[in-house]
C-alpha cells in the first residue's frame, strides 16, 4: 500500500526517528529570488512567494497572504542517522502551520528561513529551546 505523500511527509519525522531512516527524504533549494518572487523547491513542495501579490502559493494554489503570517519558524528534530533534520514553517496560529520544507543542513535552513523572513516582512524564531 503506498502512503499519500502528505501523510509521508507528516510522519516522516516520526519514521526516521524510529527507524533511521524518513519515508521522504528532506531537501530544500532557492530556485529564484528577485524583485518579484522568491521561488523554494523542496520536498513539501513548489512554494511561490509573489512580492506583487503579496500571497504565498504552493502548486499554484494561495496557502496564505503576507499579513496573515506572523513568523518563519526553524525547529530542529532528532534524526535517525545521528544527525538533526531541520524544519521551516510559517506560523499563523497556534494550530495553522505551513511546512515549507526539512532539511538536515542548519545553513540551509537559515539561509532560507532569513529570505522569507526578509519577503514576509516578520521574523525568524528557533524552536530549539522551546522543545
Amino acid at each position: 500500500m503506498k502512503i499519500p505523500h502528505r501523510l509521508a511527509l507528516k510522519l516522516s519525522p516520526l519514521v526516521e526517528a524510529a527507524r533511521g531512516e524518513p519515508l521522504v527524504e528532506p531537501f530544500v533549494e532557492i530556485e529564484q529570488f528577485d524583485d518579484d518572487r522568491l521561488v523554494i523547491d523542496s520536498s513539501h513542495g513548489h512554494f511561490v512567494f509573489d512580492r506583487q501579490q503579496r500571497v504565498v502559493e504552493e502548486g499554484g494554489q494561495q496557502l496564505a497572504t503576507f499579513d496573515s503570517i506572523q513568523t518563519v519558524d526553524i525547529a530542529a528534530f532528532p534524526g535517525g542517522r545521528g544527525e538533526r533534520s531541520w524544519s521551516i514553517t510559517l506560523f499563523r496560529s497556534l494550530f495553522d502551520r505551513i511546512t515549507v520544507a526539512r532539511t538536515y543542513d542548519d545553513g540551509d535552513a537559515s539561509v532560507v528561513a532569513s529570505k522569507i523572513a526578509g519577503v514576509l516582512g516578520c521574523r525568524v524564531v528557533s524552536m530549539m529551546n522551546l522543545r
